[in-house]
Formats: C-alpha cells, sequence, structure tokens
C-alpha cells in the first residue's frame, strides 16, 4: 500500500507492475477493491493503479475544501512517471476521468469510460415522452 498526499488527504493507494500507468477510479458506492481482478491482470504488463477517494476505503484525510480532479492529478503525478496514463473510470470515478481529460489532455493518453455520470448533460429522466 502507498499513499499518495493531496492537500491535507493521503490517498490509499495500490500500485501493481510497471510501464504505461493504467489508473482506475472507482464507483461511488465502491473503493479501489473493486479493481482488484483488472490490477492483478494487466499489473503483469502495465503499472496498474487504484486509490480510494476522499471519504472511502482507507484513504485519511482532514476536513477541507478539495477537488477530486487535484486529488486525481496527485495520484497521476505520484503513479504515472511524466508521461501520459490511461484512465478508466466508472460511475462518479468515470465523470472525474473525464474531467481530467478535458482539463489535462496532455496527461491521458486513453480514456475508459463505464456507465459515467457526466457534468452538463441533459436530465432525461425528467422529459415527457
Amino acid at each position: 500500500m502507498h499513499y499518495v498526499t493531496s492537500g491535507r488527504a493521503r490517498l490509499a493507494t495500490e500500485i501493481v507492475g510497471s510501464g504505461t500507468a493504467i489508473v482506475f477510479l472507482h464507483a461511488n458506492v465502491c473503493d479501489r477493491r473493486m479493481w482488484r481482478d483488472q490490477l492483478n491482470g494487466l499489473g503483469a504488463t502495465h503499472k496498474a493503479v487504484a486509490y480510494d477517494r476522499r471519504g472511502f476505503g482507507e484513504t485519511q484525510a482532514e476536513l477541507e475544501d478539495f477537488s477530486a480532479l487535484a486529488d486525481l492529478v496527485a495520484v497521476l503525478d505520484a503513479t504515472a512517471d511524466g508521461k501520459r496514463a490511461v484512465l478508466v473510470g466508472c460511475s462518479l470515478g468515470g465523470r472525474i476521468a473525464l474531467d481530467a481529460t478535458l482539463r489535462h489532455p496532455s496527461r491521458v493518453g486513453a480514456l475508459v469510460l463505464i456507465a459515467p455520470n457526466v457534468a452538463g448533460a441533459p436530465d432525461l429522466s425528467s422529459r415527457s415522452r
């Protein structure tokens, strides 16, 4: 287990393997453990990274204003070796990955989204049919 510092938080981070970093961002109902099989499988050929966002798993954080995007950037700084990373995000993790790609395109080599929560998307559930 590694800890990445971001503000007054220590983000619990698992790193398996070496090479191009593939960073997994968990759904809002899980923590980094949801990616266990992917870490084990991809760690043989890549650097597979999964971390607990604030309020989840083993991450420790003091109360402060924070940005989930800034936390992801801190993880990239600590794990991607200055190279572009692959971001894989599920649900709210997908939203954070997408936001990172839009804000920091030079840091992201590829993006995989699984049922992402997208900021600014119209609320289709309230439309009449």
